[in-house]
């Protein structure tokens, strides 16, 4: 069946990390340029976690070994490993702090710092499989100005004054925390992928629910402004009609800013996928009067959107490439006793 491989960098707000974590800066980091798109999070907090929930057959994390760096633990499903070291006298980047191979299923991983050295996080990759074998794998891509996106009320959504900055020249952003957010889509697709901004003024805090489960909060506040990051991931979401609904907490100031960008829906003909949606450039827009359309600035703003998007692709596959070389030199196993992470 056809095999689903994300990377998500340490900005992506579904990698949740408890307090105690902060973001690499050039000025105190003189490696930083040696991270994947120069950014990276990290903590010297005794106990400091980071959690990632998903739908899949194998899990890794990447950092750096470097000689600040110390103890740490991984927990899979409950299975606590036996301890690893991120400790080397030369410093080493894009290093696998840890991957298995698992069932297929749900998952919940959480790596814990040991003592009070230094333990950081670059990116994790994950993979899993939709539909049945030797399938095709659809990906549809839904811009945010798509009407099955429902924001609420209209008047604390805007267009965002940087479409530069976002994919298709369009984003929509509020700073109002009791504003929502509804996308609704079909169960042809197994996997959605909802983006958007992360900077350091973006909300500390938003929730995020799909079909009227339980909420979830993230952050998207980050040491870091990034385009195209991944807001929110759920799969295994069988057929039938889907709602992603997300909102705010309350808060006495302001909440920051929160910005969509785009949605990425993933399935295969047996799911009813059929061949990828056009983009129009000429559809009007959902925010603003009915007869807004998009402005000729639009296609500058295509324009330099599809350069950051093939930069960002570049980017991916590059990781891809060198997570995928660490695999083959080294791999847990789920059943493993023990291993040295320094070897």
């Amino acid at each position: 069946m056809p095999r689903f491989v994300q990377v998500l960098k340490d900005t992506c707000p579904p990698l949740v990390f408890s307090t105690g974590w902060n973001g690499g800066f050039s000025e105190t980091d003189a490696a930083l340029d040696q991270y994947s798109q120069a950014t990276y999070t990290v903590t010297q907090t005794p106990g400091a976690t980071m959690d990632f929930q998903f739908n899949g057959t194998y899990i890794g994390i990447y950092g750096a070994k470097r000689p600040d760096h110390g103890l740490y633990k991984v927990t899979v499903d409950g299975h606590v490993f036996p301890t690893f070291n991120a400790n080397s006298n030369v410093a080493l980047f894009n290093q696998t702090l840890f991957n298995s191979t698992l069932q297929d299923g749900y998952h919940k991983v959480t790596l814990t710092n040991v003592g009070n050295t230094t333990l950081d996080v670059d990116y994790i990759s994950f993979e899993g499989n939709i539909g049945k074998q030797s399938e095709p794998l659809v990906i549809t891509t839904f811009q945010d100005n798509d009407p099955a996106f429902t924001y609420f009320p209209r008047s604390s959504w805007q267009q965002t004054s940087r479409p530069g900055t976002f994919s298709g020249s369009t984003g929509t952003v509020t700073t109002d925390p009791s504003a929502t957010v509804e996308y609704k889509f079909q169960g042809i697709s197994d996997l959605i992928l909802l983006y958007g901004l992360v900077t350091p003024a973006s909300t500390p805090a938003y929730l995020a629910s799909v079909d009227g489960g339980p909420f979830r909060q993230f952050s998207a506040q980050k040491a870091s402004s990034r385009p195209h990051q991944v807001l929110y991931y759920a799969s295994n979401l069988g057929r039938g009609t889907h709602t992603l609904r997300i909102k705010f907490l309350p808060t006495n100031g302001t909440m920051g800013q929160f910005a969509v960008d785009f949605a990425n829906l993933y399935s295969v003909p047996s799911l009813g996928a059929q061949s990828p949606k056009s983009f129009d450039v000429q559809a009007p827009l959902t925010i603003g009067s009915p007869s807004q359309t998009v402005p000729p600035a639009f296609i500058a703003g295509l324009t330099i959107s599809s350069v950051l998007a093939f930069l960002g692709l570049l980017s991916s596959l590059y990781l891809l490439w060198c997570l995928r070389r660490q695999r083959s030199e080294k791999r847990f196993s789920a059943s493993q006793k023990y291993i040295d992470a320094d070897e």
